[in-house]
């Protein structure tokens, strides 16, 4: 990732341009952070679990984002035992497959060049292609700023799970899935089924907040998938991941 120019897209994730939201207002985006965040972060070793070395190497990320960033890896407990977010390290990560993209702005001071995608040991195609649909979309397809969907979600109380992944996330996630032969864990299956359908919300409309807008079509998905459940069920019984629904009680 390249200095950022005063017309890029802000790194907060506001979809605004930079010259417009955080220029020269960059202490901002760290204020949260210790010092020493990004140099922590970009200090931990690289990893190569699963395909990970094998799918960002055939990966021409110029092309698709026009933009010269690269994607790193680092260890998602190792990440975690840093403590610079909210969440707890399971006592089975090693033995799962759980993987995150490390939010821009914690190392953009000290390696603006590169994203960081934090990777568990038992990380499938299926995990490593979603984060890599997140660094994509980032770069190059709604510009969205992942972390930035649960506050949204929060404050206008709408699902996280499609606020986090915009039609433009879907487009990415499909064309990896195709590109590198994945079979797609029970959540990505549901993630690309309602993206070949084309539920999943925009990412101008994500980065409107337009409450009205936003639920119109968070109810209209969510209606979708109520009607189809049964169909979805049998698409995903098979999926790692899948976890067979509770009977609706009548």
């Amino acid at each position: 990732m390249q200095p950022i120019g005063r017309n890029d897209p802000c790194p907060c994730g506001s979809g605004k341009k930079y010259k417009k939201c955080h220029l020269d207002r960059e202490h901002e985006l760290m204020e949260q952070l210790p010092n020493d965040a990004a140099q922590r972060i970009t200090s931990l070793p690289e990893v190569s679990y699963g395909r990970f070395k094998e799918i960002t190497e055939s990966l021409d990320i110029h092309k698709l984002t026009g933009t010269k960033a690269g994607v790193k890896a680092i260890d998602l407990k190792a990440y975690l035992k840093l403590g610079l977010g909210q969440k707890e390290i399971p006592p089975d990560l090693d033995r799962t497959s759980a993987g995150q993209m490390v939010n821009p702005i914690k190392t953009l001071q000290a390696d603006p060049g590169h994203i960081y995608l934090a990777l568990s040991p038992g990380v499938t195609d299926s995990t490593i292609c979603h984060q890599l649909g997140h660094v994509l979309d980032f770069l190059g397809g709604s510009q969205i700023n992942p972390s930035l969907a649960k506050p949204l979600s929060l404050e206008l109380d709408l699902p996280l799970e499609l606020l986090e992944h915009p039609t433009q996330f879907g487009d990415f996630l499909e064309f990896l899935r195709n590109e590198f032969a994945v079979t797609l864990d029970a959540d990505d299956t549901i993630v690309n089924y309602l993206h070949q359908k084309g539920l999943l919300i925009h990412g101008e409309v994500i980065k409107s907040g337009d409450r009205a807008r936003l639920e119109a079509q968070v109810n209209r998905t969510v209606e979708f998938l109520r009607e189809n459940r049964i169909e979805i069920d049998e698409m995903i019984k098979d999926r790692a991941g899948y976890i067979k629904p509770k009977p609706e009680v009548s």
